[in-house]
């Protein structure tokens, strides 16, 4: 029997954050999750659905609002799903992200670990180098935005606060050329209509900026489109269109044609060049990637000499930002078009410390030890489910003196690093980077070293 039932009304004071960025208020020590509140805000709220162990509630009324508390600047806020911690001051929002990644080595894993201050952004605003904006009809005209929460419904937007600004003027424009033109949409009910999701990226100046569009189908009804749009930005540099006929929610389909311009944009990164096509891994907030790869190059302390291998290593990023510190830079990726980019990344640099091969990371760092590579060093950063088991045992397999593990999820980064510090690896303060301001999504960096046993002579 639980304590409370739906449709009741309570008042209680926000306890703390779910990982999610909802406020928790307890009665008799059943938690219910609410949405829109801060930690310490005493509310009146309604209990919307009951579970064994939790509840969901909305807050009805503010009773004593936090003092960091604000309005949330996008006016979107309440039906947009992009950004779930507006009504967090910025000094809050960074309370809070310290707070999950805390819980989740801590609480969760119990590795006893010091988290350090958040790496915070100077303007945590109008940060996002990609927009990948879906396109639907409606009522008689198009429109493009960002899908509200757990549906597939459009919040049709004339402005994103967290992308960057020409995003924000490219959309429009290009939301009117559609209108203008009356180009077929798709509809996912029906598969039917061409153009799905426009996608748009730019380098860290906006000097050049890439248009795809992707279609259901080979289609190119573009050419006006292009023109008009080059004309009026032409730091438009590269457009491509993107072929995806299947019945799914994946954005890119496998073929991508070059309409104007060249096939990639470039940006610098810490001194590096990087070549970044349509369906390249490339993080999307540039100031702070940077800090991020700074703070991972400082935990390595390379001394020059040392064998690196760059798991996941993408188009060959944090690895090249480190070659002119390290001997040797021995990058693995699973996507082909990757490994092919980072060899071109890496010749674009003048660096010839540093090879790639294709294949799972578990697999290929296995081989390359059985052939007498000895890495000093590991580099992983792997996608949000962390790292598949296989790899974490031919980590330890493989033992190199130190792992830099960068994570965009603290619940699997938790669990990895519970494994490897039971495996003979201390763990470094962990380091929180936020990487995704007005979201409840946050990266971290951490070290860790490996661990000899003392022997007593007698």
């Amino acid at each position: 029997m639980t304590p409370v039932k739906k449709n009741d009304y309570l008042t209680a004071t926000v306890e703390d954050y779910t990982h999610e960025g909802q406020g928790v208020v307890k009665v008799d020590g059943y938690p219910i999750f609410i949405p829109n509140v801060l930690k310490g805000e005493e509310i009146e709220f309604k209990v919307l659905k009951v579970n064994r162990k939790f509840a969901f509630g909305k807050s009805e009324k503010l009773l004593a609002p936090a003092a960091n508390r604000v309005t949330p600047p996008c006016p979107y806020y309440y039906e947009c799903g992009g950004c779930q911690i507006q009504p967090l001051n910025y000094e809050e929002q960074q309370a809070f992200k310290k707070g999950t990644v805390d819980n989740s080595i801590n609480r969760m894993g119990r590795l006893n670990r010091e988290t350090m201050d958040v790496m915070a952004m100077e303007n945590p605003f109008n940060y996002r180098n990609k927009s990948q904006i879906p396109v639907r009809f409606k009522d008689g005209k198009v429109e493009m935005g960002f899908y509200r929460p757990r549906s597939h419904n459009i919040v049709d937007i004339e402005y994103c606060l967290i992308q960057k600004d020409i995003h924000n003027k490219l959309m429009l424009f290009i939301k009117e050329q559609f209108n203008r033109e009356h180009v077929s949409v798709y509809d996912e009910a029906l598969h039917q209509g061409l153009i799905r999701y426009v996608v748009i990226r730019s380098n860290h100046d906006d000097s050049e900026v890439q248009v795809a569009f992707v279609t259901n189908g080979k289609k190119n009804i573009f050419s006006n489109i292009i023109n008009e749009m080059i004309e009026a930005f032409p730091m438009v540099t590269s457009v491509v269109q993107n072929i995806n006929d299947q019945k799914t929610n994946v954005i890119f389909g496998d073929k991508t044609i070059t309409l104007r311009g060249k096939d990639y944009i470039t940006d610098t990164l810490l001194g590096k060049d990087f070549r970044i096509r349509a369906k390249s891994f490339y993080q999307v907030n540039h100031a702070q990637t940077e800090k991020l790869y700074r703070k991972a190059i400082e935990l390595a302390d390379l001394k020059g000499d040392e064998t690196i291998i760059d798991t996941y290593c993408g188009i060959g990023t944090i690895g090249l930002c480190a070659s002119d510190s390290a001997k040797k830079i021995i990058g693995i990726e699973v996507v082909q078009s990757a490994v092919e980019d980072a060899k071109e990344n890496a010749k674009l640099n003048g660096v010839g410390n540093a090879e790639y091969h294709l294949g799972k990371s578990e697999q290929v760092m296995k081989k390359l030890v059985s052939e007498g590579v000895n890495p000093d060093i590991v580099f992983v950063d792997p996608p949000r489910k962390g790292c598949h088991p296989e790899f974490l045992e031919s980590l330890v397999e493989v033992k190199p003196e130190k792992i830099i593990y960068v994570s965009c999820n603290p619940s699997t980064l938790q669990r990895d690093l519970k494994y490897l510090n039971s495996e003979g690896y201390d763990i470094s303060p962990v380091t929180p980077v936020d990487m995704f301001p007005q979201t409840n999504h946050v990266e971290s960096v951490v070290m860790l070293e490996k661990r000899y046993a003392e022997f007593i002579t007698l």
